[in-house]
């Protein structure tokens, strides 16, 4: 209850006096600047954007276009290709192949379809392409029945006509040619000079269609690229002013925040008072520390020794023995684990009374405490039972141990009062991994087949050996 009373005293009292920069304030109005500048960076960024749009769409546009062309003229030129080949050679698998084009693949078609994505039906590329499929639409006619007369000349040696060629009828002029003329009227077909004209047309068309897709994004460039010039230098502007913003804000914070800061972290690092720096806010949280540290470093000691020193010995209790091995485990740290048991400590109770066995244990924790390195911890866990955690040793190193408890029994054999017989009987075990409670039990062990043998002494568990 005073202790609450103290806190609820040091937050008014370190409210007194405070003056400086108030950072809340300052954010406000950085943030309301900023703000505003990002809300004319996002208008101008979207009339950009829009200009941009237009322009990707015009070349998304000439890209289809000029692909659908392309796909009208290879197709038609493959078209033509298959046909004279077989009208000249005579073989099936080219007429196969030109109606695999013309009702499988179809690439003149599809090329169309793409093309309607894009376009409307009044823009001229589409016109252009409507064109080239009409004539293209003119030549298969040819094609088709170029190959329907080249199968009526060879049906003698090729029978397997495919239905569509033969649903096709022969006009009466070729019915009365003779197999070698209706070849001839074939092949006159797909290299005479009309044929060729339709050809001629259906290139043509197909490369207006690309020229004037040119020239459309010629002229949408044209007309946004004196706007994107103009709205470029706006957020050119913008941008500056924003730079010099976040300038002012990063000094602002790196000045009012970020320094007391790290002045503040580097003081409790050394578990000292805060300077009292930076806005207002700091202020005020430094002068709340510093009185809050004092009344925190007046209790700190006693506190600490309660909740992990033993109140008779000085050493560490039973609970921060439990703390240690706990860590260990999570560690893995290869620990050798001590039990430590005082021999007849019943006898020295009853011949010297409690005070005698206070002072048998307050003697042995001191001689434990100077025999373990620093780094060692020694623990009082149970009325005249004791252990130690010896971080980072290894198995091999079990005779050091066995020397240092050997030591620790002959100083307690020279104990002052006049206090004896005083000894300890050991067990100990090693763990390359931390501490466990088989760990404890193996060390147990050990301390049992000490006090066997007659105890003053250490063994180490052995594996295998009840």
């Amino acid at each position: 209850m005073q202790e609450e009373m103290n806190e609820r005293k040091v937050a008014v009292t370190a409210d007194d006096k405070i003056s400086g920069i108030n950072i809340t304030l300052l954010t406000t109005f950085f943030i309301a600047i900023t703000a505003i500048v990002f809300l004319f960076i996002l208008f101008i960024s979207n009339s950009v954007l829009r200009r941009f749009d237009a322009v990707e769409d015009a070349i998304s546009k000439f890209i289809i276009c000029e692909q659908s062309s392309k796909a009208i003229k290879d197709s038609a030129n493959f078209m033509t290709e298959r046909a004279r080949l077989f009208v000249v050679n005579g073989d099936p698998a080219y007429a196969a192949a030109y109606l695999e084009e013309k009702n499988v693949t179809r690439r003149r078609m599809r090329a169309f379809d793409d093309l309607r994505t894009v376009c409307s039906v009044n823009d001229l590329a589409y016109q252009r392409l409507q064109i080239a499929i009409e004539q293209s639409e003119s030549l298969i006619n040819i094609e088709m029945y170029a190959i329907r007369l080249g199968y009526e000349a060879m049906k003698s040696r090729i029978t397997d006509m495919p239905e569509e060629i033969r649903q096709m009828e022969i006009r009466s002029a070729d019915q009365k040619l003779t197999p070698e003329e209706m070849e001839d009227a074939a092949i006159n077909m797909l290299f005479g000079e009309g044929y060729l004209i339709y050809k001629t047309r259906v290139n043509e068309n197909c490369n207006l269609t690309v020229t004037s897709i040119e020239d459309e994004i010629q002229r949408d460039l044209r007309i946004n690229s004196a706007n994107l010039g103009s709205y470029l230098q706006r957020l050119r502007f913008l941008f500056f002013v924003l730079l010099i913003i976040t300038a002012l804000i990063f000094f602002a914070i790196a000045y009012f925040v970020l320094h007391p800061l790290k002045n503040f972290l580097n003081s409790i690092k050394k578990d000292e008072k805060l300077n009292v720096i930076g806005s207002t806010e700091f202020k005020y949280l430094a002068k709340t520390y510093n009185q809050i540290y004092e009344v925190k470093a007046k209790n700190e000691k006693k506190l600490i020794i309660k909740a992990e020193y033993d109140a008779l010995t000085g050493i560490l209790n039973r609970r921060a023995f439990d703390d240690i091995c706990r860590n260990s485990a999570e560690e893995k740290q290869p620990i050798v684990l001590l039990l430590i048991d005082m021999d007849n400590f019943k006898y020295i109770n009853d011949t010297y009374g409690h005070a005698g066995g206070d002072t048998a244990l307050k003697e042995l924790a001191r001689i434990l405490k100077s025999t373990f390195r620093k780094s060692d911890y020694v623990a009082r866990i149970g009325g005249d039972e004791f252990a130690a955690v010896l971080p980072d040793y290894k198995a091999l190193t079990g005779d050091i141990v066995v020397q240092k408890i050997a030591s620790v029994n002959e100083q307690l054999a020279n104990m002052k009062d006049g206090i004896k017989p005083v000894s300890v009987s050991v067990g100990a075990a090693f763990s390359p991994t931390g501490y466990s409670e088989e760990l404890y039990k193996k060390a147990d062990k050990a301390l049992y087949k000490t006090k066997e043998q007659g105890k003053r002494g250490c063994h180490f568990y052995e594996e295998g050996v009840d």
